[in-house]
């Protein structure tokens, strides 16, 4: 037997054969008589009819100030004595159990109840000290409500859920149909109270009797249920069960939660959770419906964030950390989670989630979260969410196997529903913007960029745009092609080249296996190859590889031709733009041919060559020549001859070209290229010319004196520059500032050389507009040409100084630039042809006023010569 509790007690009823009151008629100790004589008055259900089962069982809580109060237990019964009356004597045998010891033996009314009808029996008016409740081993609340809370939920599970959760609302009656015992009938009670907190019991009060009518102040009791207002009646055995609807929201959520809990866990598991919980509970609170609810949910936090999820209740942060950390949670109850953002929420700390990363419904979300983001083209969001991932399980201690699936799946998700063609945002938006994966890790992702073709490539050409993009190359290379054998090259599906690139990092020089008959089997991955090593500072060392070089331009070749080469060119061109940094003036050359096949312009001699001279600007002609030479003889090889003009006019373009902004022409470099190309045999001759037109025919060339003297060594040499020297020297009589009265005859002067040296009118007119522009623009131009058809008068006559003039007046009308300059010509000359019409139509009346005098003049004329001949006869 083990040690029972101690109690305070009190014997109440009256004296026997007399007329006296009840009363206390002895107690423990006799100070507290008038305290229990009013605990009796307060907790007495009621008087016991004939036939009624005694005792009657009462348990009452007298708070205490400053302390956990007492656990009163009150049982009426009856004895052999009459009063005076002849009526029969009840006594009331009264123990006081501080809660402290109730809480720490977790015993619960019945048990407490019998160990106190033990000790009744020997009780005596004249017993003192305290009484001793003897309690077995097996009398702890838990035991003695086993029989009635099943593994799952029946019937009478759903009848104690229900009245425990209206019991949290108010009283409670309870009937039956009286085949009941006392203490079956305090039993049933305990079991609904089993389904509270165990600290409920600190304030919480039952009767297995009560008087039809009384006014019980009991919580939970035995009795009439339609003689007792205020109070929630149920029927056990056989009825309905209680009505849900009733019930306040909260005590609603514990009623669901209980059996949700139930039915996860079994009845015996919630049982003792709550006989766990003995932390006082004041029933008569307002709000004990939410903290009972708070209690409960502890015994399984997750079940407790799922319910509140469901019923579309906000649940805390904390509260779903301590969820995601409870052992054990389920995949239903993460699916929940998930369906309602919790796991990839930004206030949801990662490391919570990381150990869940494997269980699918976490895989599942965190996969749906990156693809959403990624399609979205949010890559600064997939980017922060998968790094907080992968932060969370380095921390969790735990290695990268879970973020690894979750990317292959969104991979390969990506790819089986988005449509062909489509960019993989992994590689080419995500993967780029993460730190690189170390060697040895994230396997799965590493098997799928091996095995679909272009996705590997697609990722290392996404690094190219990125700060350091060298260092992010060789991290993910060494990743990419990690292989147990030093000596064993990867196999990477449609990104062949991704091998030699690593091998190319690694050693500085270009791998052997990149000859021509590779870049011919693979002309996109050696276009490729090229591009990396421009990117990485390599380019030279992948371009001097002559046989390398000759299979890429076969390829290029063959795509320029229409021969299905789209990719190459495209990947080409995307190389080419990136500049050829790094390049030597003998490997230039290759780099212009593949510019000017590929229709970019060529940038190896202007950035190479002519950007890179000594200080001082000394003559940079000893690397001319080592470029000429190296150009020409790539000219000069088979597959290039019927290219060579097409690769020389796109050099000299860009060479000559002239910069818009400050008027700067062809350099040094630039001018001794023209010089070299024009010892050239063939039909360079010809390109030279052509690329000089265009350079003097530029108007915002500021010409230097060195420009000049080329100018004059070039006309020495090639004769078809006349026009264009002569047109040149009206564009800068023309620009100059200074304006004198002798611009007219000169610029015509100027103007009619450049038409007989070949100028085009429109040529000629474009740089008379340049002086004409200066001033008043018609008057201008009519003096000019008035001056251009004297000069072609004096030399050619009338009629072809006409005609020259009317050309220019058509290239006028032709003129395309910011001013109207046709309309301000022909409106000053329409103007001057009027005054000078008016003018002759006024002497034209003064001489028709002179007519008669006129007649009268040649009529008084023939009369006298008339007369003079009569005279002679």
């Amino acid at each position: 037997m083990a040690p029972g509790l101690i109690a305070d007690w009190a014997l109440w009823g009256k004296v026997p054969r007399t007329t006296s009151g009840y009363e206390v008629l002895a107690a423990h100790p006799p100070g507290r008589s008038a305290e229990f004589n009013t605990a009796v008055l307060h907790w007495l259900p009621g008087t016991p009819g004939a036939g009624d089962r005694l005792p009657w069982i009462t348990v009452g809580c007298a708070p205490e100030a400053g302390g956990e109060g007492t656990v009163g237990v009150f049982l009426l019964d009856g004895t052999d004595g009459v009063d005076g009356t002849n009526r029969m004597i009840h006594r009331v045998s009264h123990f006081a159990v501080p809660y402290a010891q109730v809480r720490d033996a977790g015993v619960g009314w019945c048990a407490l109840a019998r160990a106190a009808h033990t000790a009744a029996e020997s009780l005596t008016l004249t017993t003192a000290g305290p009484a001793a409740l003897p309690l077995g081993e097996d009398e702890r609340l838990v035991d003695d409500v086993a029989g009635n809370v099943t593994p799952n939920i029946s019937g009478i599970t759903r009848w104690l859920a229900a009245a425990a959760a209206h019991l949290l609302d108010g009283p409670v009656a309870v009937a039956g149909d009286g085949s009941h015992r006392p203490f079956e009938l305090l039993l049933i009670l305990d079991s609904v109270a089993s389904l509270l907190p165990f600290g409920a019991r600190s304030t919480l009060s039952a009767a297995s009797a009560t008087s039809p009518g009384s006014e019980v102040p009991v919580r939970l009791y035995w009795g009439d249920t339609a003689a007792s207002p205020g109070a929630t009646g149920l029927t056990v055995g056989g009825g309905p069960l209680p009505d849900l609807r009733a019930l306040s929201p909260q005590a609603r959520r514990y009623h669901d939660l209980l059996l949700d809990n139930w039915e996860k866990h079994g009845g015996a598991a919630v049982v003792r959770h709550l006989a766990e919980c003995r932390e006082p509970l004041d029933i008569d609170e307002p709000d004990v419906a939410a903290q009972a609810l708070e209690v409960l949910k502890r015994l399984d936090r997750p079940l407790a964030a799922v319910q509140a999820l469901t019923e579309g209740r906000e649940v805390s942060t904390e509260e779903v950390h301590v969820a995601l950390r409870t052992p054990g949670i389920t995949d239903q109850e993460l699916t929940v989670f998930a369906e309602h953002g919790v796991l990839t929420h930004p206030d949801t700390d990662p490391e919570a989630v990381a150990p869940l990363m494997a269980q699918p419904p976490v895989s599942q979300a965190i996969g749906d979260g990156l693809r959403a983001e990624l399609l979205g083209h949010r890559t600064d969001a997939a980017r922060r969410e998968f790094e907080s991932r992968r932060a969370s399980l380095r921390a969790a201690g735990l290695g990268l196997d879970r973020l690894d699936q979750i990317l292959a799946d969104v991979m390969s998700e990506i790819l089986h529903t988005c449509p062909e063609g489509t960019p993989d945002p992994v590689t080419r938006e995500l993967l780029p913007a993460v730190a690189p994966f170390a060697v040895g890790t994230m396997g799965l992702t590493q098997s799928m960029l091996r095995r679909v073709p272009g996705l590997a490539s697609g990722l290392v050409r996404a690094l190219y745009d990125q700060p350091e993009p060298v260092a992010l190359v060789g991290a993910w290379l060494r990743w990419l092609c990690d292989e147990p054998s030093a000596d064993r090259r990867p196999e990477i599906a449609g990104s062949p080249e991704l091998p030699l690139v690593r091998a190319l990092l690694s050693t500085g020089v270009c791998p052997v296996e990149a000859d021509r008959k590779w870049a011919g089997r693979h002309p996109a991955a050696a276009a490729r190859l090229l591009e990396a090593a421009v990117v990485c500072g390599r380019g030279d060392e992948v371009l001097r590889h002559a046989d390398f070089f000759k299979g890429l331009l076969s390829s290029v070749l063959r795509a320029v031709s229409g021969a299905d080469g789209d990719e190459v060119l495209a990947v080409l061109r995307d190389a080419l733009r990136r500049g050829p940094a790094g390049l030597r003036a003998a490997t230039a050359p290759r780099w212009d041919v593949l510019c000017a096949l590929t229709g970019l312009p060529p940038s190896g001699f202007t950035d190479v060559v002519a950007a890179t001279r000594p200080a001082g600007g000394a003559d940079p002609a000893g690397r001319v020549d080592t470029y000429a030479t190296a150009l020409r003889a790539e000219l000069d090889s088979r597959g290039l001859k019927q290219d060579a003009t097409r690769i020389v006019r796109e050099l000299l373009r860009v060479a000559l070209a002239v910069d818009p902004e400050s008027g700067y022409g062809p350099d040094p470099a630039d001018r001794e290229l023209t010089e070299r190309v024009l010892d050239w045999s063939g039909p360079y001759a010809q390109l030279v010319v052509e690329a000089v037109h265009r350079l003097v025919r530029t108007p915002y060339w500021n010409e230097s004196e060195q420009d000049g003297r080329w100018l004059d060594r070039l006309a020495g040499r090639l004769s078809g520059l006349g026009s264009s020297l002569a047109l040149r020297s009206l564009v800068r009589f023309a620009e100059r500032p200074e304006v004198t009265e002798h611009d007219c005859g000169e610029l015509a002067v100027r103007a009619r050389a450049a038409r007989v040296a070949g100028a085009e009118n429109d040529d000629v007119c474009a740089a008379l507009v340049i002086w004409a522009v200066r001033g008043r623009i018609g008057e201008r131009l009519d003096a000019l040409l008035a001056a251009y058809q004297k000069e072609w008068a004096s030399y050619s006559g009338v009629g072809r100084a006409l005609e020259e003039r009317h050309d220019m007046e058509d290239a006028l009308a032709r003129y395309e630039g910011d001013q109207p300059v046709a309309e301000y010509y022909c409106d000053h000359r329409a103007r001057h042809l009027a005054q000078t019409k008016s003018r002759c139509l006024r002497e034209i009346e003064k001489l028709k006023e002179q007519l008669p005098s006129l007649e009268r003049e040649i009529s008084r004329m023939h009369k006298l010569r008339a007369s003079a001949v009569r005279t002679r006869v």
